[in-house]
């Protein structure tokens, strides 16, 4: 059976059971768990081991399961048709009605005989001072035009925002922080530092450690006479001289035509194919309005005076060359200049006939239009004036008014293993239960040695 160490009791959750005084119930562990049988899984690694014998098979999955189906055409869908409407088109419009036609010859250029000199004095009244008729425009209403348009400031820029002038600075302690901290909960219960470890471990004694002596060097008797085992050994080469793998530096020649067939030419087929797509970029929009183009380096900035660079030419560039300038371009010898005949200059039709009935003075636009009174539109754009208040700042929160801390209990069964819980554990029932014992420790008198000096009670957690 597993080992339960935290469940779940009906009757008391976090207090210790004493199986003496109350019979121990089911748990929800035992009630609903299933015992399966618990069989190892094999391994699906292969074996270490190489493969030998068969042929080499080329077959593969897709070889094998792959189905060919029947393709067809994706659907294009074809836009329909433009079908002319029955009848013809009435291209009657009121201007046509309205309009009655002249005929005149066009007007000709006045061209002046050269400037002729007028000795006398122009005595006489102009057709502009006869025919001009003074308006009233005491009714007239000024431009439309927004009063709230930014005009650029007069004086020079100190370097200050409007937000350095106009903002406002509040004392205020900082708030505290609504979050718990997340120091970590210190208990007040001594550390139980008992590991099974510590518990089953039983110390062996050791053997000691065998030291191997070393032997000491041991000079040769004999007197060294200068020879080596290569020396004595080494013979020579009996071979005859490696030859060179390295071609001749001889370039190759051959008679036969050069054969520029390939591949690509014998088996190469020509398909058709399509114009990519090419996405068309809107059309640039010029911004209404003008564009400010003061900036804070025209504003602010100083010029200096300085000295100009000099070029810094070779002094070959300023000798005279002897030699006569070669223009004779590829476009100026291979440039043909065509006979492009003579061109037909474009000339004013006599087909306006100007009518002789007397103007009256009055247009189709004066006599249709009506006037109607406009108000110059509103701004909508918010002012520039942030809300300022001196007020206090409000943070109370529904959270800060509503919320009550609460104390977080310790259950009690999570000391039980520890040296101060006066709990000791015994067994574990068939159930999963883990029984503890109650250590009462007592004193008794000599006569009654016999009799145990602990009393032992069963407990269950």
């Amino acid at each position: 059976m597993p080992n339960v160490r935290r469940h779940r009791c009906p009757h008391q959750k976090t207090a210790v059971i004493n199986k003496t005084n109350q019979p121990c119930t089911l748990t929800e562990y035992t009630n609903v768990y299933k015992q399966h049988p618990m069989v190892p899984r094999e391994s699906f690694k292969p074996a270490n081991e190489a493969m030998k014998g068969g042929a080499f098979e080329d077959a593969t999955t897709q070889r094998n399961d792959y189905i060919k189906h029947h393709l067809e055409r994706p659907f294009v869908h074809m836009p329909d048709q433009y079908k002319k409407p029955v009848g013809t088109m009435d291209n009657t419009t009121s201007y046509k009605k309205d309009y009655i036609e002249k005929r005149g010859a066009p007007a000709r250029p006045v061209k002046m005989d050269g400037q002729r000199q007028v000795t006398g004095k122009f005595e006489g009244t102009p057709t502009y001072k006869s025919d001009y008729k003074p308006w009233d425009m005491s009714g007239r209403t000024g431009p439309v035009m927004n009063a709230d348009a930014w005009e650029p400031p007069n004086a020079k820029f100190e370097g200050e925002s409007t937000m350095h002038h106009d903002y406002m600075q509040h004392i205020q302690p900082r708030r505290n922080l609504i979050k718990p901290s997340e120091a970590t909960r210190m208990s007040d219960q001594p550390f139980f530092d008992r590991t099974d470890y510590r518990d089953s471990y039983i110390k062996h004694p050791m053997e000691k450690r065998f030291i191997h002596q070393t032997e000491g060097y041991k000079p040769p008797q004999a007197a060294f006479d200068g020879q080596t085992t290569f020396k004595r050994d080494f013979l020579g080469h009996t071979g005859d001289k490696t030859q060179s793998f390295k071609p001749e530096g001889v370039a190759f020649q051959s008679g036969a035509p050069l054969e520029d067939s390939t591949t690509n030419r014998h088996d190469y087929q020509k398909w058709p194919m399509q114009r990519p797509f090419v996405h068309a970029p809107d059309q640039y929009k010029r911004p209404e309005g003008m564009m400010e183009s003061n900036t804070t380096h025209n504003a602010t900035y100083r010029e200096f005076p300085i000295q100009r660079q000099l070029a810094k030419r070779p002094e070959s560039a300023n000798k005279a060359r002897s030699a006569a300038f070669d223009g004779s371009t590829s476009y100026a010898n291979d440039y043909i200049k065509w006979n492009m005949g003579q061109k037909n200059m474009p000339m004013m039709r006599d087909e306006y006939q100007p009518t002789n009935a007397p103007f009256e003075g009055m247009s189709t636009q004066k006599a249709h239009y009506i006037a109607h009174s406009q108000q110059p539109m509103r701004s909508f754009k918010p002012d520039n004036t942030a809300l300022q208040s001196n007020a206090k700042f409000e943070d109370g929160t529904m959270y800060r008014t509503d919320f009550t801390p609460k104390r977080v209990t310790i259950c009690p069964a999570i000391s039980l293993d520890g040296p101060t819980s006066g709990f000791s554990f015994a067994q574990i029932d068939g159930r999963g239960h883990r029984q503890y014992q109650q250590v009462m420790e007592t004193i008794t008198p000599l006569n009654a040695a016999r009799q145990t000096p602990n009393k032992l009670t069963m407990s269950v957690a």
